[in-house]
């Protein structure tokens, strides 16, 4: 167990939390791997943080490029990247020191193509918030698209075989936001199997610049993002594509009224959810009493 993997760090104004990151990778119990930091044209300190680093170990590559977003970032790191396996590490994240150690042996002892684990929440100051994240072997499409996924299947936490990705191609760089979502429903799209370390292995960090905040992101991502999958015909039935679309409305109209502060839109996507699949009325009555 001794192959190289390829570790692409996307790196956008994270002076805060990116030192920490890559220290995490170098804590690893799994020393055969190589870092690909893409610095998507910081204005913040990043870029000497970054140079720093690279200059003491001669595993850490450094591209420099103007700005372009998180996705085409990722992609230029792909093209670069040596290893038998990769994994896409965001600039605010940390991995526990055995991460890639049982993630590597979980896919070579294994039939699985794509290998991802438990996940703690952490704040900005790396703090444990909320509940530890799950999940489940054998990941459907369906896990996608019901938005049953959640965070613990995001980028940080995913260990890639090199051949996945060259099949699908890289990351749509139309997406940001839902990009990672998108990644995994084409890895399942395209007949690969998806696994999972049962144990905790990284940590994700909520801060305020979480690209999630953005609404009108949210919006514009999770929309095409599911209007893609209907052209690629990924919904099994009629009733079901409804009924996720309708899950996707009710997030949106919460997220609209909540953090987005305009309780119009919000209303508006309330009411597209109602549309799309009148017995949700049920689940939003659910929600209301649950509140009060």
């Amino acid at each position: 167990m001794n192959s190289l993997v390829s570790i692409i760090i996307p790196c956008y104004n994270a002076e805060k939390y990116i030192a920490e990151t890559i220290q995490s990778v170098i804590n690893q119990t799994y020393s055969n791997w190589e870092i690909v930091v893409v610095n998507d044209g910081s204005t913040d300190n990043s870029a000497t943080i970054l140079n720093q680093f690279s200059e003491k170990d001669n595993r850490i590559q450094l591209i420099n490029k103007s700005n372009s977003g998180v996705s085409d970032t990722r992609n230029k790191g792909l093209e670069v990247a040596n290893g038998e396996f990769i994994t896409f590490l965001d600039a605010d994240d940390v991995w526990h020191i055995t991460n890639l150690e049982k993630k590597v042996n979980f896919l070579i002892s294994t039939g699985y193509d794509v290998v991802y684990s438990y996940c703690q929440l952490i704040d900005e100051y790396a703090e444990p918030i909320d509940s530890i994240l799950k999940g489940e072997n054998n990941l459907k499409i369906e896990n996608f698209l019901s938005l049953k996924a959640n965070y613990n299947t995001a980028p940080s936490g995913v260990l890639f075989k090199k051949e996945v990705l060259q099949k699908i191609g890289g990351f749509d760089v139309n997406l940001s936001n839902n990009a990672d979502q998108d990644i995994l429903i084409q890895v399942l799209a395209n007949g690969f199997k998806i696994g999972v370390v049962s144990e905790v292995l990284w940590n994700y960090r909520i801060h305020a610049e979480n690209m999630s905040k953005n609404v009108d992101l949210l919006e514009k991502d999770s929309i095409y993002l599911f209007k893609k999958c209907e052209k690629q015909q990924l919904f099994h039935s009629f009733w079901f594509k409804q009924q996720c679309f309708s899950n996707l409305y009710l997030i949106l109209a919460g997220s609209w009224w909540k953090n987005g502060n305009n309780k119009i839109r919000g209303l508006y996507f309330l009411i597209l959810s109602v549309i799309n699949y009148p017995a949700s009325i049920a689940l939003i009555f659910e929600k209301i009493s649950n509140e009060k």
